[in-house]
């Protein structure tokens, strides 16, 4: 281009906190956005100047500039509070159109899943691979939250993380989960990913499930075909939302009755904060887990779990388990969540 260079000095855009402008809401990308912040503070601008540029006849086209019949002809600014409230006027009317689209798309949604025949409410999935890839599709479908029950088999290591989970939190879902206290969270090394998970944004619970669940608000639902299998190797992905109501409402019943994971104060050991032996067993011990339960978990013995207990009730002058817990709570050794 000839004349002033414009096309090579426009201001850096100024960044918000999710990389987008007011204008890029408005339908302008950052070149475009770039041009109009330009010519809004400069004079009429001869047309030679921008010949060619693919953003100026965005601008033109959205009725943000028009051209001049002046000796040159030059491109003129409309004045920004009209132009642009004509723009917004334009896009909420171009929105208001997509959601009556979309409610009676979901209208003929319904409909059509209403008058399905009974086998085509239930998919079977057959072998890890469709299993794996059909969960990963569950979650990802998840508009606002996950909820479900955590339980053997496994078909990766249990304690690894579940990086899909961690995405679907930075976006906004929740999710909600009751581990298994025999089967799930009774296994060496389970408690730093469970409390890595809490840390991360899950809610988590501890009880007694009967076996494998996830239930989204999709709405859709897995559940095992089998749930004394020792192995998944097949299982079921619910589509009907009367069934997938169903499973929902028993998810909140277990829900009530469990217990909140209790998770330590992430805080460095002082003179009155408990070990990091201590933090773990106070973990268990909040959660319900019995003194078997919690020396086949620490891989310590009962006798053992006893008396790290006891040392705690000393130093907390407790007489009593759940005085000791009272006031380990108090001097903010621990939190609870979920």
């Amino acid at each position: 281009m000839s004349g002033s260079g414009l096309a090579v000095q426009f201001p850096p855009m100024a960044e918000t906190g999710d990389d987008r402008s007011v204008l890029e809401s408005l339908g302008l990308n950052r070149e475009e956005q770039a041009l109009y912040e330009e010519l809004v503070s400069r004079p009429p601008v001869r047309a030679t100047e921008l010949a060619g540029s693919s953003a100026l006849a965005k601008l033109v086209d959205l009725d943000l500039v028009t051209l001049v019949s002046t000796d040159p002809p030059r491109y003129v600014v409309l004045p920004p509070d009209t132009a642009l409230d004509v723009l917004a006027r334009r896009r909420e009317r171009e929105l208001a159109d997509a959601r009556r689209r979309m409610v009676e798309l979901t209208v003929r949604f319904h409909g059509s899943t209403a008058r399905r025949e009974p086998a085509d409410l239930v998919e079977v999935l057959h072998g890890d691979q469709e299993i794996a890839q059909t969960m990963s599709r569950l979650l990802l479908g998840a508009r606002n939250e996950v909820c479900g029950w955590d339980a053997p088999p496994y078909r990766d290591d249990p304690n690894q993380v579940n990086q899909l989970e961690i995405d679907q939190l930075k976006r906004g879902v929740s999710f909600r989960v009751i581990y298994d206290r025999r089967g799930s969270v009774d296994r060496p090394g389970r408690l730093a990913a469970l409390i890595q998970g809490i840390a991360d944004g899950e809610q988590a619970r501890v009880g007694d499930v009967p076996m494998k669940l996830i239930v989204t608000d999709a709405p859709m639902a897995f559940v095992p075909f089998d749930v004394h299998a020792t192995r998944h190797e097949t299982a079921l992905l619910v589509h009907d939302p009367v069934m997938v109501e169903g499973l929902a409402a028993l998810f909140e019943l277990y829900w009530r009755k469990a217990v909140p994971l209790a998770t330590y104060d992430p805080q460095p050991p002082a003179t009155d904060r408990p070990t990091a032996a201590e933090r773990d067993l106070l973990a268990l011990l909040m959660s319900g887990f019995t003194d078997n339960e919690m020396a086949v978990h620490l891989g310590w013995s009962e006798r053992t779990v006893r008396k790290h207990i006891d040392g705690m009730r000393h130093r907390l002058n407790a007489d009593t388990r759940f005085e000791a817990g009272y006031q380990a709570v108090l001097r903010g050794w621990l939190g609870h969540r979920g």
